[in-house]
């Protein structure tokens, strides 16, 4: 199993910038997620399975409604879907998501010791936006990059994401690489798209998506960091 990340010791290592996903990592928000996946999908006679959470959770939300409609053949155009979905969540990232326990004074620690903070995540950037300032730390993150600015098709299995927040908070002059940046995420493949663009990672366990002891033992074996509770 691999160590906690201590923002001193991290800080005495030479990290400098560390990133966050949101939905699972910083917001205690699957739960939302893992209801509005049931309610759609059972409208039409299916079940959300471990294996289809695994995918809509590291892609854009225009990837995961194309992959809804084709995989079980939803009788709505993706942007049909999308918009369904938005209408189920919105209020909710508006009005009620919270921090998991112990992650604003993690957050506060951490800029206490000078590092940068950046949020890489799948989540629109409405939902994003209205979920940090609902909890009122969107003023600590140097960058909020979202899969809709990556473009290209991209998913968090793959380290542009992570690369297009280092790449924004140097241009603002941090001056940092990828083997002093630490990515934060719930989701395997996420972490291992980190991983293949030089990122150091930290697991972070979410009963939705690493409830398998096995399977979050295998996460987090895989990272350098791991993070069972902030």
């Amino acid at each position: 199993m691999s160590d906690y990340p201590s923002l001193k010791d991290l800080r005495t290592n030479g990290v400098k910038l560390l990133i966050f996903d949101l939905d699972g990592t910083l917001l205690d928000s699957m739960n939302v997620w893992n209801k509005v996946d049931i309610d759609f999908l059972g409208r039409y006679g299916y079940e959300v399975t471990p294996e289809y959470t695994d995918v809509v959770k590291r892609v854009s939300v225009d990837e995961a409604a194309l992959y809804t409609q084709q995989r079980y053949k939803i009788p709505l155009s993706p942007a049909e879907i999308m918009a369904e979905w938005d209408r189920m969540v919105s209020g909710f990232y508006k009005n009620e998501v919270e921090l998991k326990p112990n992650v604003r004074p993690y957050l506060d620690e951490a800029k206490r010791l000078g590092f940068q903070l950046g949020v890489a995540t799948a989540l629109t950037r409405n939902n994003a936006v209205s979920a940090l300032v609902k909890n009122n730390i969107l003023g600590m993150f140097e960058a909020v990059i979202t899969l809709e600015d990556v473009g290209k098709k991209i998913d968090k299995s793959s380290p542009d994401i992570f690369l297009k927040v280092l790449n924004y908070v140097n241009a603002r002059g941090t001056s940092t690489e990828p083997s002093r940046t630490l990515v934060y995420d719930d989701v395997q493949a996420a972490a291992r798209g980190a991983k293949s663009g030089g990122f150091l990672t930290c697991a972070v366990y979410d009963k939705i998506g690493c409830g398998d002891p096995l399977k979050w033992e295998s996460f987090a074996a895989e990272c350098d960091y791991s993070v069972r509770e902030f």
